[in-house]
């Protein structure tokens, strides 16, 4: 059975005492909802993306190959900002509020600055900024969420999840109806005031929290990271974390591709299949992230990789009968809500002092995962089907499960 309880001497990182100051529950509460808040406003503009995308590559003439660069290219530095985003977090954890305001702000410039932008080169830089502060925003917000509150942490870091859910879903929506009466340069343009009033709203709901942060040199944090990337009990859940990752980047990659394709519907009911998981998400993921808290780690997590796996092996044998429908929607239950689980099992393994780099940490072999899931599938694709990739992502999902399910996962810390 893997351990993932009892502390080596490598691991001296870990056991530090809980280092938050005390905070009256009414602040808290306000906090933890302009924190969720803030998170949905950033994916309403993540989501947004992909639907203005199309229109400047229509705009600036740009090719497939261009369109793949600039998406390639957010990815890389987006991951890359994830260790800086970790320190920050963790060193300067007293100002989390200025952070996560600062970061809706910024967004909102980048977003301006791209609404002007005329060439591929101006494009990539604002667009890629974005995405940066895209990343920012995980380590100082789960890494407060943890700290505050460490009995709900499933809870808490599961609602933050359905704000992102809730802004994937609301973001097309709303991007595509106003792309139906203005410009992409307008909608970007406009951004700019949306995004300073929800800086400000976060703010205001998160500025009486103090949470006491750690003075660290360079060379102590990064003595701290190796300490982290040595302990094995953080090892186990970042190594589950990278093969559902690449599962779930596979699916939601070629999911669109199999329902236009090849069960030839439209782009509205591309639009619908989509919702289907997104809505089935937006239920699961605070229900699951209570039963965390409630019945422990390992009674979730392993169970919600075998019965992922087995809702993906039901897209793959079901084609385009009713069977798929009900296979989209036990996906999206699961495929949402896996990544907040297992961040908040590795937050589980870490002390206070280190919880934003443990956040920059999972989210680091997610987007490792993230980019290696669509590459392999990609060839599986196009060496047999589209379809197969349900198959490649039901398998390397069901490593993560057979993993989780003999890992002895630790509690809570109080």
């Amino acid at each position: 059975m893997t351990e993932l309880s009892a502390p080596r001497p490598a691991e001296a990182v870990m056991q530090s005492a809980t280092i938050a100051a005390p905070v009256e529950a009414a602040s808290a509460s306000r906090a933890q909802w302009g924190i969720v808040g803030g998170h949905a406003f950033k994916h309403i503009f993540n989501s947004g993306f992909a639907v203005i995308l199309p229109e400047i590559k229509a705009s600036l003439g740009l090719s497939n190959a261009a369109v793949g660069t600039l998406a390639t290219v957010r990815s890389v530095v987006g991951g890359a900002a994830n260790a800086p985003a970790g320190y920050i977090a963790d060193r300067y954890g007293g100002g989390f509020a200025w952070m996560l305001a600062g970061t809706l702000a910024l967004l909102g410039l980048f977003q301006l600055g791209l609404g002007f932008a005329a060439n591929f080169l101006t494009a990539i830089v604002f667009a890629t900024l974005a995405n940066v502060l895209f990343t920012f925003w995980h380590p100082p917000a789960i890494g407060t969420l943890s700290k505050l509150f460490p009995r709900k942490r499933g809870l808490v870091i599961a609602l933050h999840g359905t704000g992102a859910s809730i802004g994937e879903t609301l973001g097309p929506l709303l991007v595509g109806g106003l792309l139906t009466v203005v410009t992409w340069q307008t909608a970007l343009r406009t951004s700019v005031v949306p995004a300073v009033i929800a800086a400000l709203i976060v703010w205001f709901a998160t500025r009486s929290v103090k949470v006491r942060s750690r003075p660290v040199s360079a060379r102590g944090y990064f003595k701290d990271y190796w300490l982290l990337l040595r302990s094995r009990k953080l090892l186990l859940v970042l190594a589950i974390a990278c093969g559902f990752s690449a599962s779930q980047a596979a699916v939601l990659t070629f999911l669109p591709v199999y329902v236009r394709e090849d069960l030839r519907q439209s782009t509205w009911m591309v639009g619908v299949y989509v919702a289907i998981a997104q809505g089935a998400g937006i239920v699961t993921l605070p229900l699951m992230g209570r039963l965390l808290d409630r019945v422990g780690r390992k009674a979730i997590i392993a169970p919600s990789l075998f019965a992922l796996t087995g809702a993906l092996a039901l897209l793959y044998v079901s084609g385009g009968s009713f069977f798929f429908i009900v296979g989209l929607a036990l996906t999206g239950a699961f495929i949402y809500s896996i990544t907040a689980l297992l961040t908040t099992a590795a937050c589980d393994v870490t002390a206070d002092h280190v919880q934003g780099t443990t956040v920059a940490l999972v989210y680091t072999a997610n987007a490792a995962f993230t980019v290696l899931g669509p590459f392999v599938s990609g060839f599986i694709a196009d060496a047999t089907s589209v379809r197969d990739v349900f198959l490649f992502s039901s398998a390397a999902t069901l490593v993560s499960a057979v993993l989780a399910s003999v890992t002895r996962w630790e509690r809570a810390r109080a």
